[in-house]
């Protein structure tokens, strides 16, 4: 969501107030807000589990929650706020999760698979990142990790990979990878992943908690 800088305050207010307590009361299990810091001010990130294509059937959620008179009443205002906005579904490679907490920084990362290599990506992640990462963050290195890739409303082959931080201090470094395999490891990882991926775009951000749950 992108919104109008004059506005910033009226979104978070909305949001605080009234778009939060209507997602606990309709049930969504987490709703977490991120703030660009690094990349498009004024955007802010928007992360909340899809359970089922079926929640798109009938009301939407802020109509469950609030009715359709007062629904459409906060609908208008955070249109007001919003320059606009993009909504995509990503599905969540469990597989890669290390629990990050209540960390509040967030680095992202995003990577557009090379043609057929995928799943081989995948593998490479599975193989070669997964233990110096689950290594890294019982060292305290770094907070956790999510991966996941893109499913709708994106290009295909899209991979994100989100690295939780405690704090803003460990980005001055080298990533969670090199830190942990040194130098000669980290030569040796990188070769063995080159081809794979291309590089897409980076964005650091921090996690709204009074907009969060």
């Amino acid at each position: 969501v992108r919104v109008k800088p004059s506005q910033a305050g009226a979104w978070r207010a909305l949001q605080r107030d009234q778009v939060v307590p209507a997602m606990k009361k309709t049930g969504v299990k987490q709703y977490t807000v991120y703030e660009t810091l690094v990349g498009e001010q004024t955007e802010f990130v928007i992360v909340r589990p899809l359970p089922s294509f079926a929640e798109f059937n009938g009301e939407g959620l802020l109509e469950r929650a609030l009715g359709a008179h007062a629904a459409a009443a906060l609908r208008a205002r955070l249109d007001d706020c919003i320059d606009s906005s993009h909504s995509r579904i990503e599905n969540s490679r469990d597989e890669f999760f290390l629990d990050p907490g209540p960390a509040k920084t967030l680095f992202m990362s995003r990577y557009r698979a090379m043609p057929g290599r995928a799943g081989d990506y995948m593998n490479f992640v599975r193989t070669e990142m997964m233990p110096p990462m689950r290594k890294a963050q019982q060292n305290g290195t770094f907070a956790g990790l999510t991966v996941t890739t893109s499913v709708q409303g994106g290009e295909p082959n899209i991979i994100t990979l989100n690295m939780f931080y405690n704090d803003f201090a460990p980005l001055d470094g080298p990533p969670p990878v090199a830190k942990t395999l040194g130098p000669e490891g980290t030569a040796e990882f990188l070769r063995k992943g080159a081809g794979l991926i291309t590089q897409l775009e980076h964005f650091v951000l921090k996690r709204a908690p009074e907009l969060s749950y």
